[in-house]
């Protein structure tokens, strides 16, 4: 795990830098402090910081408030120790010092290149969040490099591992399975399997970091220590005296003062080199060839201006030194404090330190105001002449935060006594810091850096005169660079972040591309190979490009680089269990947040998180930015993961090559060390590897990339950096194997005072507390006895001085037992004394206290005791020795005896399995053991006797004792003896079966002897039969298989076996299965019986016959469907013939179950008469069981009728249920009736529940018919369709309103018409009404229908002379099966839903005209139109039977006609525009639009169409957005239409203008335009004007061509709508005409208020259509109605608004007269209620009929 200094100031916010982080710059010719630097060469030194590089999203670091130089109150920051939850603040705390001052950079140093690119340049926008995809976030999994391409310095790769699935399940295991052999490289690279792939959840929107600065060419060691060196070199003779020291300059080339006293230290000095004559050599190590008197310019330079500071280093070292405690306030000079009237100095300000100044320059004249030198009083110490003490930064109290570097350098030398609080002088308080006295004020010279008194007389060399400028002592002198540390940079997010890496990646490799050789070729195909630009980089051109920056002096480069992201802050970039606990790899093994605690890892020892450590830290690097050769704390494991981004290229240092490491650095800057000995631990420097590989140390290097692990070895150093934009997250682990680096590490933290970040010795005791493992005991033995010898010694030194020892058995904080002076961590004792809070080890006791009289309260405070350290090592020692002793026991055993008991093995072995340690010789004892088991078992297998059985008489036991018989030989038996001697252990099992194996002999040899007999009738006697049994029964119990036993067996079955035979073969009553039969002959043949004998004969004839009828029947049994015949073939069978029982027994049952099926079949297609009627379902239930496994002819017949029934049951369901789909011209009710015929003949043996219900249904069907007013007796069916078409046609939903034809007065529907001239009219009129009539219409009644009642009472006989009212009961009545399939039943739905409605539109209208004042003449034509209606239904139609319509509409009609008729005034109506437009024909391209086709551009552009008119517009000539992407389309009103309507334009302003007629006298005025809504509001016939402002928005203009008005008939037509008599005259300047503004964003288009219809004038009033109520007597209007959901549009005037009425709400008496659209016809339903009653007032007919003339 890498890292990076935290910063050492404050960021700045311009392009300079901390003047602690020099550049690296050119030798000069001489060094000035008033001049600047002349450089011989062409190269000038540039300097490129990408912090210039403006970025949204980069955040300037605020600096810390400075706070005003105090003296500490407490003791130092060094001594205290940090928590250790965080690595950085226990690194702050050791390195805590003052924070310097901030100081700009001055105008005469290198300009900053980019910022002057991008000085006017607006910031770089960036994304909220960081697009993945923009990055790398996978990598090759096998890549190799091309041959052609070499690593820079030749160096070797380490080696790169890919672990398998399995191999990767544990990483700790894998770990230690390569360590062996990268342990050597010091570390390596693990690319993990395909298809692992680590999620990455941090938030790149919230995600932010803080960046530091790096200087590459200030990181290499041997740069900053020319720096250094030219700086104190400066210092020193400046204040000597001596600024006009020049640097010859040797054949136009400067000499290289670091180089040559690097030089002449590696020769041996000064004295050498003069004494050995080598400065000649001196000159061509230099550069310089063949210049005469070389050797005197070099020698001479170097005695003048470097000998004699290095003479005076010499004195400083080893004359007397000054005080080694300091005041808290005297820090260390900081380069950046500029001093007033003195140039900064700093390496890149060009005056050089040895350079002479102009002629001109002069002191006292550069600076009014110079800084005093020498404090003359102790009033001019304090004095306001000192501006550079505001310059400096002095805490108030001591922190352990990390606000200064945490790389400050550590004193090299212990202090003498530590206080806890250093009294701190005044400035009053001066004094001489060599001579420790006050005096002689005026000789007091004050040092610039750490503000110590010195006078002049005590120095050495003595000063003679005040030096006009800074003066350092030699501390600071000396201490130039110490300090050095890296800046603070922006603030960023990942996104700004990654925009800056990349504009700074660009602009350098396109100003720096790479050097490319003819003959390369561009790797197009590498995955690894980055194009920027026209250039295409490889991995190595930015090694290369890296290296070539760290060494150039002349280029600077500032780059940021987030270092050292804590996790626990800003999140770690792998999923954690707290955060995502369903992500599986929040669980993986493999996560860093998992690794530190995973089983293996020592690390999940330590007590509390430490961050950094054991908590992941985040890496955020950008181009070129590095980190320092280093190596991990404590000397652990580190494991580093890139999540994404370019290549990270590491360089590794086996720990074995350490020491060669750290000495080749120290060769390399030897000053650098001599101020700083733990340089190394600050990560700050670079040493190029090429240098560290020629010093004789093994480096090697990889290259890490998106996805890939990159592992460090204990006590390895390893450094590198990044070839752009990466995210990387680490984190340490340890394994066992490191402990003993860890404490080698703690050491080596002490010897340099350097903060531990955990305590070693705790980790050991905590280790033994919580794993009481073997395993762990093994490997902690040794790291524990060392802690303890240590321990031990340690306590014994205390008791030596006479220590009071107390023992605390609870923990304290890590501060409380970490020593001051050491800094190492005193777990287990420490000493303390109660005038001092400080605690310190033993080593340093003698330091915590300069009294003597306070050592006596010295007290050692011990953890433990003696006796528990002992108890624990003891423990620890007792279980690490718990293998061994196991292993001794095992040795002891195989030597006591080559055959050791196997007993003993066995013990041993399960003592072994109970240790938890992996044995290697445990595995060959299990073998052993195992394979004697084995033996065991097999020898048992003979000696264990099975129990023996009874020999059974008849074949049936014959297999068991088969089963008896013994497997193995005689040979088996010695087979398995021959074993043991190669195993080599003993058991009583060889025993027994060597006894065994002697017993089996003796029998074989008497059956032997049995067997060889010539006396063939010797076989067939008792007593040798008897001798066979006892030798067989004595064999049995051998459990060895003997084959002169078997033959002895077999003579005795021969005989047994005869005499069976005879008793069953020859006797006829006995039956043998075909079973049976075989194991006869199976035993004939096992006791060798001849072929020819008669009863071996006699069994294979049965068998051949058993086994032909057992095939047989198998074969039927075998057949999925079987028949009848087939099975009767065995119910007869030969009872001598032997077969299966079991398949015969099959085979009856069979047949029996096939006769029940035939029988139940023949009983349901012939039924008795009483029999019960089975259900189609039951019978198909046992036709499929049935057809299952039988064929059966009775089955087959009685499928076939009751598919056909179940078929019938299915449709008469459907007729029944409404589910029935006739065809479509199919008489159902016919169809029905052959169904009726059909089953009664042909299925009368079923019970068809739904074809009963069917006939029910027909039954009420034929009833309901009968009670239809127009059914016909004699036809036998209703004959209605002439009533239907009858009602359709009266009673039509758009027929409620009267022709308005004056002629259509007849009670027929035709008008009567005037004759044409010449032929007489046979029309007749009536005298009362006036009516006129056809002469076929009157000949009817022979009187006026309308005023003639006789017509509607009765008395005229009708063929319909039936009442509506009944006709609902009738409907209501229809069975279900009417309803659904009858066209009777809908023609009566229809005809009632008609009438009805007929009937309510009556009686509404009756109730209305009831009223005296509403019986209006005009109305006359209304109740002729009803009466027209009734007189053509003929039949009543009214609510009830009391009730005659036609009787009150008689009795009204004489009423009206008896009144005058009454004209009222039409409403005016709404006048019509008509514009240019509508006058043009259509365009090329089919569009009619505003632009009128007279510009040519336009032809083809977008168009729009309108959804009222239909005309094609162009898109932009009408202002219509459209959206390119959107694929719906948007609803369009044309302006056009928008204007005739009434409403405005939704996306542009529309103005009239009046078409200019060529007759016209008078101009229009340009700022007046038609009011066309004025005229639609008003229905004004004439052309009114309205005076606009010029336009300022999106403006259309249209054309008014004509107006026609629409009252007149035909409507009058206004051509010209100006008039010039009425127009004003236009204004005496030309207003602005511009047709065309800015196209404003769209709007909702408003909604289109509908005009209301035109009135009718001799219309009555709309009524409202519905069932009636009771009249409104008040008003006098007719009651609401209630069937209508329709409702009446009404513009309300200017307001735009519009209102909807209901036909519910009260209209006024002016409204009254207003036409009504027709209420929706109402769709007939299945029943309708019958109509309400009717309250009306009753009309009377008048007594006096009228007549027809």
């Amino acid at each position: 795990m890498h890292g990076s200094p935290s910063t050492s100031a404050p960021s700045r916010r311009s392009k300079s830098s901390r003047f602690t982080t020099p550049t690296p710059v050119p030798q000069q010719t001489s060094f000035s402090s008033s001049s600047p630097s002349k450089f011989p060469d062409s190269s000038e030194p540039t300097f490129y910081s990408c912090i210039s590089i403006p970025v949204e999203g980069a955040v300037p670091i605020e600096a810390e408030p400075v706070k005003p130089a105090k003296p500490p109150q407490s003791e130092p920051a060094d001594q205290k120790r940090a928590p250790r939850k965080s690595k950085t603040d226990a690194l702050a705390a050791l390195k805590e010092r003052d924070i310097p001052q901030m100081v700009e950079r001055d105008d005469s140093e290198p300009p900053d290149i980019l910022a002057e690119r991008y000085q006017n340049v607006a910031p770089i926008p960036v994304p909220t969040t960081l697009d993945l995809s923009t990055v790398r976030t996978t990598s090759p999994r096998h890549y190799r490099p091309p041959g052609h391409i070499s690593r820079p310095f030749d160096l070797e790769e380490c080696p790169s591992y890919y672990p398998t699935s399995e191999e990767f399940k544990d990483p700790m295991a894998y770990v230690k399975s390569i360590a062996d052999q990268a342990r050597n490289y010091g570390i390596c690279k693990i690319v993990p399997p395909d298809g692992w792939k680590m999620p990455f959840v941090t938030d790149t929107e919230t995600f932010r970091f803080k960046t530091r600065l790096q200087r590459l060419n200030s990181i290499e060691a041997a740069s900053r220590a020319k720096i250094n060196f030219l700086e104190q070199l400066y210092r020193f003779h400046k204040q000597q005296g001596n600024p006009r020291v020049v640097v010859p300059t040797i054949n136009h080339k400067p000499m290289d003062l670091w180089l040559l006293k690097k030089e002449v230290n590696k020769m041996g000095g000064y004295e050498a080199v003069s004494r050995d004559k080598r400065w000649a050599d001196l000159g061509r190590l230099l550069g310089y060839r063949g210049i005469q008197g070389l050797t005197t310019q070099i020698k001479q330079s170097y005695m003048r201006i470097i000998l004699p500071y290095e003479r005076f280093c010499e004195q400083k070292r080893n004359g007397p030194q000054t005080p080694s405690v300091k005041p808290p306030s005297s820090g260390v000079f900081k380069a950046e404090a500029p001093i007033d009237g003195l140039p900064p100095i700093s390496p890149l300000t060009p005056p050089s330190p040895l350079s002479e100044p102009s002629v001109d320059s002069d002191d006292e004249t550069e600076s009014p105001v110079r800084p005093r030198k020498v404090a003359e009083s102790e009033e001019e110490i304090d004095s306001p002449l000192r501006p550079r003490r505001s310059k400096r930064v002095v805490p108030d109290t001591p922190s352990t935060a990390p606000k200064s570097s945490l790389f400050a350098p550590t004193p090299a030398e212990l202090p003498a006594v530590i206080h806890d609080k250093v009294k701190v002088k005044s400035a009053q308080e001066a004094h001489c810091e060599i001579c420790f006295k006050d005096n002689e004020g005026t000789q007091m010279l004050l040092c610039d850096g750490c503000d110590c008194g010195y006078h002049t007389f005590c120095l050495t060399p003595k000063v003679k005169s005040i030096p006009k400028g800074a003066w350092y002592c030699h501390a600071c002198l000396s201490g130039s660079g110490r300090d050095f540390g890296f800046d603070e940079g922006d603030e960023h997010t990942l996104s700004s972040f990654q925009a800056r890496d990349r504009e700074f990646r660009r602009f350098w490799f396109e100003s720096h591309p790479p050097q490319r050789h003819e003959n390369a070729m561009e790797g197009i195909d590498d995955p690894t190979m980055t194009r920027i630009g026209n250039h295409v980089l490889s991995e190595a051109d930015v090694e290369k490009e890296f290296w070539r920056l760290v060494e150039n002096s002349n280029e600077t480069v500032e780059i940021e680089y987030g270092a050292d992201v804590h996790s626990t802050t800003h999140g770690s970039g792998m999923p954690s269990i707290e955060l995502h606990p369903l992500d599986p790899y929040a669980k993986d093994p493999w996560n860093l947040n998992n690794i530190p605690i995973v089983s293996d890892s020592l690390l999940r020892f330590i007590k509390s998180d430490i961050s950094g450590m054991t908590v992941p830290w985040t890496y955020v690097g950008m181009t070129f930015s590095t980190f320092c050769w280093h190596n991990e704390d404590h000397y652990t494991y580190s494991i580093n993961f890139m999540h994404w981004g370019e290549t990270k290229s590491w360089y590794g240092i086996p720990g074995e090559d350490a020491a060669k490491f750290e000495a080749a650095m120290k060769s390399e800057a030897p000053d650098l060390f001599e101020a700083q000995p733990d340089l190394l631990f600050q990560l700050v420097t670079l040493m190029n590897p090429d240098r560290v590989k020629k010093a004789g140390v093994r480096v090697y290097s990889c290259n890490q990339r998106a996805g890939e692990f990159v592992i460090t070895f204990p006590k390895s150093y390893h450094a590198g950096f990044n070839h752009g934009l990466n995210f990387n997250e680490a984190v340490n682990f340890a394994l066992p194997d490191w402990l003993p680096y860890g404490r080698d590490c703690v050491q080596r933290y002490r010897e340099h005072s350097k903060l531990p970040v955990f305590s070693h010795d705790e980790l050991l005791i905590t280790i033994t507390q919580q794993s009481q493992s073997i395993k762990t005991a093994i490997w902690l033995l040794d790291s524990l006895r060392e802690m303890m010898n240590r321990e031990m010694t340690d306590r014994r030194k205390a008791r030596e001085i006479g220590l009071i020892e107390i023992l605390e058995e609870e923990d304290r904080p890590e501060e409380q037992y970490q020593c001051a002076v050491c800094k190492a961590f005193c777990y287990l004792s420490q000493v303390t004394s109660n005038c001092t809070k400080q605690v310190v080890c033993v080593d340093h006791a003698h330091l915590l206290c300069d009294k003597a009289e306070h050592r006596v309260s010295y007290t050692l405070r011990t953890r433990f005791s003696d006796d528990e350290l002992h108890d624990i090592e003891t423990k620890v020692s007792e279980r690490a020795a718990v293998p061994t002793t196991w292993q001794a026991k095992l040795g002891r055993l195989l030597s006591d005896s080559p055959r050791p008991p196997l007993r003993s093995l066995r013990a041993l072995l399960a003592e072994g399995e109970r240790i938890t340690f992996n044995l290697p010789e445990l595995i060959h004892l299990r073998k052993c053991v195992t394979k004697a088991n084995e033996w065991v078992d097999e020898a048992n297998a003979f000696i264990v006797r099975k129990q023996s059985r009874k020999r059974a008489r008849r074949s049936r036991g014959r297999a068991a004792e088969e089963e008896d018989k013994p497997e193995r030989t005689l040979d088996d038996l010695y087979e398995v003896l021959n074993k043991v001697d190669q195993l080599g252990f003993d058991c009583p099992e060889i025993t027994s079966l060597q006894n065994l194996a002697n017993q089996a002999e003796e029998v074989k040899r008497q059956a032997n002897a049995l067997i060889s007999t010539d006396d063939d009738g010797a076989f067939e006697s008792d007593d040798f039969i008897e001798k066979c049994k006892r030798l067989l029964l004595e064999g049995s119990s051998l459990n060895v298989l003997l084959e002169e036993l078997v033959r002895v067996e077999q003579v005795v079955e021969r005989v047994s076996l005869t005499k069976e035979l005879q008793e069953m073969l020859d006797d006829p009553e006995v039956t043998m299965t075909l079973e049976e039969v075989r194991q006869l002959l199976t035993r004939t043949r096992a006791c060798n019986m001849p072929a020819d004998d008669k009863y071996v004969q006699l069994l294979e004839r049965r068998q051949q016959e058993g086994n032909s009828w057992d095939d047989r029947a198998k074969n039927i049994l075998a057949q999925p469907i079987k028949t009848i015949e087939e099975l009767d073939a065995f119910a007869d069978l030969d009872s001598s013939i032997p077969i299966d029982p079991t398949v015969l027994d099959r085979l009856m049952q069979s047949r029996a179950k096939a006769k029940d099926f035939e029988k139940q079949a023949l009983a349901w297609l012939q039924p008795d008469a009483d029999a019960t009627k089975p259900r189609p379902q039951d019978v198909m239930r046992l036709v499929t069981r049935a057809e299952k496994d039988f064929k059966i002819a009775a089955v087959q017949d009685l499928k076939a009728t009751a598919q056909i029934a179940v078929d019938l049951e299915i449709r008469c369901d459907q007729v029944v249920h409404r589910k029935y789909r006739k065809s479509p011209n199919e008489d159902l009710f016919a169809t029905l009736q052959q169904w009726r015929k059909y089953t009664r003949d042909h299925l009368h043996m079923f019970n068809l529940s739904a074809f009963e219900a069917l006939e029910v249904q027909l039954e009420r069907h034929g009833a309901w018919l009968k009670e239809l007013p127009w059914y016909n007796e004699g036809h036998g069916q209703p004959e209605g369709q002439a009533v239907l078409e009858d009602v359709l046609e009266c009673t039509r939903p758009n027929d409620d309103i009267p022709p308005g034809d004056e002629f259509f007065t007849c009670i027929c529907n035709l008008p009567v018409r005037p004759p044409p001239a010449g032929i007489v009219s046979d029309a007749v009129q009536c005298d009362y009404c006036f009516a006129r009539f056809h002469g076929e219409c009157a000949k009817n009644g022979g009187s006026c229908p309308f005023c003639d009642h006789q017509h509607w009472n009765g008395e005229i006989r009708k063929e319909r002379n039936w009442h509506f009212c009944f006709l609902p009961d009738i409907l209501e009545r229809a069975p279900n099966i009417t309803r659904t399939y009858s066209n009777d039943y809908k023609n009566l739905q229809t005809i009632i839903h008609r009438v009805d409605r007929l009937s309510a539109s009556i009686g509404q209208f009756l109730s209305y005209t009831a009223q005296p004042v509403n019986q209006r003449p005009d109305f006359i034509h209304q109740v002729r139109h009803y009466m027209r209606k009734l007189y053509k239904i003929q039949f009543a139609v009214s609510p009830n039977p009391d009730v005659s319509f036609g009787l009150d509409l008689a009795q009204l009609h004489r009423i009206l006609a008896s009144r005058p008729h009454v004209t009222r005034p039409r409403k005016p109506k709404r006048p019509k525009f008509q514009f240019g437009q509508d006058l043009d024909v259509d365009w090329s391209d089919g569009t009619r639009c505003i632009c009128r086709g007279r510009t040519l551009y336009l032809l083809n552009y977008a168009t729009v169409e309108c959804e009222g008119c239909g005309k094609l517009y162009h898109a932009g000539c009408v202002f219509f957005p459209q959206d390119q992407n959107s694929t719906s389309r948007k609803k369009f009103t044309c302006p056009l239409c928008c204007l005739r309507k009434g409403t405005r334009y939704a996306y542009a302003e529309v103005r009239v203008k009046p078409l200019l007629d060529a007759n016209a006298t008078a101009p229009i005025a340009p700022e007046l335009y038609v009011d066309t809504e004025a005229m639609l509001e008003q229905c004004s016939k004439k052309i009114l004007y309205k005076k606009l402002q010029p336009p300022w928005m999106a403006t259309l203009f249209v054309e008014l061509a004509r107006v026609v008005s629409g009252n007149s008939n035909p409507p009058d037509v206004f051509d010209s709508p100006l008039a010039p008599d009425t127009l004003p005259l236009p204004p005496s300047r030309s207003p602005h005409t511009s047709s065309r503004g800015v196209l404003p964003p769209p709007r909702a288009s408003s909604s289109t208020i509908l005009p209301v219809p035109s009135p009718s004038v001799t219309l009555p009033p709309p009524p409202p259509w519905q069932r009636w109520g009771s009249v409104n007597a008040v008003s006098g209007r007719p009651p609401p109605s209630r069937g209508s959901d329709s409702s009446l549009m009404v513009d309300v005037g200017p307001s735009r608004k519009r209102k909807e009425y209901d036909y519910d709400v009260e209209m006024s008496p002016s409204s009254s007269s207003k036409r009504r659209s027709p209420a929706p016809e109402r769709p007939p339903s299945q029943s309708i209620a019958r109509p309400h009653c009717l309250r009306y007032i009753h009309i009377r007919p008048p007594s006096k009929p009228f007549h027809l003339h």
